[in-house]
């Protein structure tokens, strides 16, 4: 797993998938975690399962909320924790997510393959 070094004011430690479903919570309005891991899916090509514990381990960390079997109705958000993380990640916000989008290549026939393994 690759551990981004950078001291942030939240004083999460995050690897670079995490800082990317963090920055794209905030940037997005989907309103359920079933529909995120959806979105990612097709975004990133992360498989759902990555995408679910990605979330599982956020929420863990008091990063972000969500709703459960127990807790049904929460919207996906960000906590405050959460929201300080990714403000103070913003800046490179839109260098780590062109680092993800540029993992995969399309080829003419339509399959995409990654092209190289990214944290």
């Amino acid at each position: 797993m690759e551990y981004n070094t950078g001291r942030y004011a939240s004083g999460l430690r995050l690897t670079s998938r995490e800082e990317l479903v963090l920055v794209e919570i905030g940037l997005d309005k989907i309103d359920t975690a079933s529909s995120f891991v959806e979105y990612m899916s097709e975004s990133y090509m992360f498989s759902r399962s990555s995408v679910w514990y990605i979330l599982k381990r956020l929420k863990d960390k008091g990063a972000l909320d969500f709703a459960t079997k127990d807790d049904p109705g929460k919207a996906l958000e960000l906590t405050s924790l959460g929201k300080a993380q990714m403000r103070s990640i913003s800046s490179g916000r839109n260098k780590l997510i062109e680092h993800f989008t540029s993992a995969y290549v399309i080829n003419v026939s339509g399959k995409t393959h990654s092209s190289q393994g990214v944290g």
